[in-house]
């Protein structure tokens, strides 16, 4: 080998030497040569038999991807649970879902377990059944047109996830209500004031007007009779104050409180000029069981005729005949008094028709002799 060759050769060598001995101090020396190489021939191979060499190598198991528990669909607690609607009006169960993602909500009523909506689509047959979102909200409502008392109860809102996710909402249909106190009927004196109050309850928003009536005619407030007056109070419970100053007789009849929202309710107003409450109820007087004595009696006359007519021989003259019709009559009479205490004037009415039913036995017990 001539000089100058081996000369270069060992100047690539030192040349090598250093470039190693650099990177090892470079990599503080924890790395090892240049790369991770351990030698010279390592450092000189293919890329592509490093490629070969990394498939042969065991690689890890492979970890599926978990999703994170705040990414997962849930229902906004602030979503109200009860609802109140008033029925004939439309009502309206609100559900809010954050993260909903690919899932789906359904609205399912729990009295019959009947999937109403999935999604935005209707599975029921009941048109007033409806599913209402809009993209830019979290909020799944579901619409029940003219609410009956039959759709109150409980309605599940569900999200497809696994296990499903359940929010739970109460329907309550009402119907509101109106009375006046004091009623049906109310006394006031000639000259004082009349002050009707009419309460509706029961009402999910207060009514947007109440008419008071007199004789069904709407009562104006600024009629010349003067001194009418009205004052509502609107809140959970409305009430109206209908005030009539200087009650006269003309302003007795039947008054009426009509709610937009509620029945209508009446009561009777009874302007006394000087006269008692109870003489003015309808009552019964004292005979007021007259009529049913007068039957009774009827009855027992009857039964105790035939039965003495079957008894008595046909000689028997129609005189006789009829005196004993009498006094079987006027026995029944006695027994029917002392087993029944009625007041002095059932007594008088008793008397006068057991003599009028003896007269007419004996005169048809002397036609029948007669005959015979």
């Amino acid at each position: 080998m001539p000089l100058h060759k081996a000369h270069s050769i060992c100047v690539a060598r030192v040349l090598l030497l250093v470039v190693i001995v650099m990177s090892d101090m470079t990599n503080g020396g924890v790395q090892g040569p240049i790369e991770g190489y351990n030698t010279l021939e390592e450092m000189m191979m293919t890329t592509t038999d490093r490629a070969q060499a990394a498939m042969l190598l065991p690689t890890a198991p492979t970890v599926a991807y978990t999703h994170p528990k705040w990414m997962e669909p849930y229902f906004d607690p602030s979503t109200p649970r009860n609802v109140t609607a008033l029925m004939g009006k439309n009502a309206y169960l609100s559900c809010r879902v954050r993260n909903l993602a690919n899932k789906t909500v359904s609205w399912i009523r729990h009295r019959d377990i009947h999937i109403l909506t999935v999604g935005s689509y209707t599975y029921t047959s009941d048109q007033r059944f409806q599913a209402t979102h809009h993209q830019d909200t979290d909020d799944w409502t579901l619409q029940i047109k003219w609410a009956q008392k039959r759709d109150a109860g409980m309605y599940e809102c569900q999200i497809s996830t696994q296990p499903v996710r359940s929010y739970f909402v109460r329907l309550n249909v009402v119907v509101p209500t109106a009375t006046i106190l004091g009623g049906p009927d109310l006394h006031v004196d000639k000259g004082s004031t009349i002050n009707l109050t009419c309460t509706v309850k029961f009402s999910p928003e207060p009514p947007a007007y109440i008419f008071w009536y007199h004789h069904e005619e709407v009562i104006n407030y600024d009629s010349s009779r003067g001194g009418v007056s009205v004052i509502t109070e609107k809140g959970d419970v409305t009430t109206s104050f209908l005030l009539i100053q200087n009650a006269d007789l003309a302003d007795s009849g039947k008054y009426s409180c009509a709610p937009s929202n509620a029945d209508v309710a009446s009561v009777r107003v009874h302007v006394l000029n000087g006269e008692h409450p109870e003489a003015m109820q309808t009552g019964s007087s004292g005979c007021q069981y007259n009529w049913l004595t007068i039957v009774l009696l009827l009855a027992l006359v009857l039964c105790y005729s035939q039965q003495c007519t079957a008894a008595l021989p046909p000689q028997l003259p129609g005189a006789a005949a009829a005196t004993a019709a009498a006094a079987a009559a006027s026995e029944s009479a006695t027994a029917t008094a002392t087993s029944r205490k009625r007041c002095p004037a059932v007594a008088s009415c008793r008397q006068a028709a057991s003599h009028g039913n003896t007269q007419t036995l004996a005169q048809s017990q002397a036609k029948r002799h007669c005959h015979r």
